[in-house]
C-alpha cells in the first residue's frame, strides 16, 4: 500500500527535514500538479500528511511527488529507497482467485469475500480499490 511506504518515509525524516517537507507541499513541483496550501497541512503530521497527499493526488502521484521533494530536499537515500520499494511493493500484491470461495461453499460455511486486488483507474491517476463480493445462496434451504 503506498500510503504506508510513503508514511514510513515520512516518520524517517528528522523533524525540521519533515518541516520543510511540507513546506515544498505548498510550492510549485511537478507540472499539472497543484500544490497543497499551507494552511491545509501546517499542524499535520505525518499520517495526516499522507492521507492529504494520497487524497489530493492518487497514491501514485503521492509517492512521484513525495520523491521529487525528496530530491529537492537533497536527501538523495530517502528518494532512492521509496523509487525502488514501490514498484517492488505493487508486484507484490497478489491476484484474486476464486477458489477459496468455492471451496467454503461446498462446505456449508459461508465463504469471505476474498481480498479487494481489482482496480480501476479514476481521474486525476486516482485508484480506486473495490472488493469482489461473490454470494452463494442455496435456494432449497432458504425455501423452508
Amino acid at each position: 500500500m503506498a500510503g504506508v511506504l510513503l508514511l514510513e518515509t515520512l516518520e524517517e525524516l528528522v523533524q525540521n527535514d519533515f518541516w520543510k517537507f511540507k513546506w515544498f507541499l505548498s510550492q510549485e513541483n511537478l507540472d499539472g500538479i497543484e500544490p497543497i496550501p499551507e494552511s491545509d497541512h501546517k499542524w499535520a503530521n505525518q499520517m495526516q500528511t499522507v492521507t492529504l497527499m494520497t487524497r489530493s493526488y492518487g497514491a501514485e502521484m503521492a509517492v512521484e511527488l513525495a520523491v521529487h521533494i525528496l530530491k529537492k530536499m537533497k536527501n538523495m537515500n530517502a528518494a532512492e529507497k521509496l523509487t525502488r520499494k514501490y514498484p517492488e511493493m505493487n508486484r507484490a500484491v497478489p491476484s484474486s482467485s476464486s477458489s477459496s470461495s468455492s471451496s467454503s461453499a461446498a462446505t456449508g460455511s459461508p465463504a469471505a469475500s476474498p481480498p479487494a486486488a481489482n482496480t480501476m483507474s479514476a481521474q486525476n491517476k486516482s485508484v480506486i480499490v473495490a472488493p469482489e463480493i461473490n454470494i452463494n445462496i442455496d435456494i432449497d434451504k432458504t425455501a423452508k
